[in-house]
């Protein structure tokens, strides 16, 4: 009697433990913690089962990543995000907005991502360091602390926005590919865009630069250039010109056809004020 009722009783804690860790597979397993929709897109990511110290799965079931798009403040959450498993990423946006001042995401690596062609990243101040693939093409960066950036290697660059940030200098002399160079908000005093003859736009706002030397870019067609300590556009071999921006008082140097704006201090208040709107 004592027998049965022992195999009976091992029996029901068997049933008992299997249904518990088939539960806790279940939890775990990455269909439950990573969201990726049929264009191969991830797009939620459940914190709670993963924690905020995150490894992404190269596919998940049979879905491989190709682009990592995470926008909403519940992102900040994230204390670190690790992509280097993910061999087809060829896109990764992460935007914050309202929670990236909460955010403890310092640094950003995405060297293993030989496929990735566009990084943007939103709303993150604690971020600091971000080292990308040579293969980028095109590189945002908004609202980061990211105050020093390495694109030496990076010839395929085309497009390059930086915007509200302690970016003090940057060297853009291998990126010849570029198309666009925007910086807005930081602290670059600096910056040499001779060897950029493939470059069409050209925005500075809200810097130190104190001089701009255009005279290689014949291809320009539009260079924006305010808020600043510049004094003096020449603008005689650059005769693609469609539209300059500058300061009021600035000087430009040589004939143009393009469309010229010329920036006064209450016309960049009110820019500033909608930025902050925005």
């Amino acid at each position: 009697m004592k027998s049965k009722f022992l195999s009976v009783t091992i029996v029901i804690l068997s049933c008992v433990l299997m249904i518990i860790l088939s539960s806790c597979n279940r939890i775990n397993t990455d269909e439950d913690r990573f969201f990726v929709d049929n264009d191969n897109r991830l797009k939620m990511i459940d914190i709670e089962k993963t924690g905020p110290d995150i490894v992404v799965p190269e596919k998940v079931g049979d879905k491989v990543i190709r682009i990592i798009y995470l926008e909403d403040s519940y992102f900040s959450k994230i204390d670190s995000i690790d992509v280097s498993n993910v061999s087809e990423l060829e896109y990764f946006t992460l935007e914050l907005w309202g929670g990236g001042s909460y955010s403890k995401l310092k640094r950003l690596d995405f060297r293993k991502n030989k496929k990735l062609r566009d990084v943007t990243v939103n709303k993150t101040k604690a971020l600091e360091e971000i080292t990308f693939n040579k293969n980028c093409e095109t590189v945002c960066l908004y609202d980061t602390s990211v105050k020093e950036l390495d694109l030496k290697s990076m010839k395929k660059l085309e497009y390059f926005d930086y915007f509200n940030g302690p970016l003090e200098s940057i060297d853009l002399s291998n990126n010849t590919n570029l198309d666009q160079v925007d910086i807005e908000n930081a602290n670059v005093k600096t910056i040499d865009i001779k060897m950029l003859k493939k470059l069409k736009y050209f925005i500075y706002r809200s810097g130190p630069l104190e001089e701009i030397d255009i005279s290689n870019n014949s291809d320009l067609k539009t260079v924006k250039v305010f808020d600043s300590n510049v004094k003096v556009l020449d603008v005689s071999n650059n005769p693609k010109l469609e539209r300059i921006e500058v300061d009021e008082g600035t000087e430009i140097i040589g004939e143009t056809n393009a469309e010229i704006k010329y920036w006064t201090k209450e016309d960049i208040e009110r820019w500033e004020e909608k930025s902050k709107d925005n």
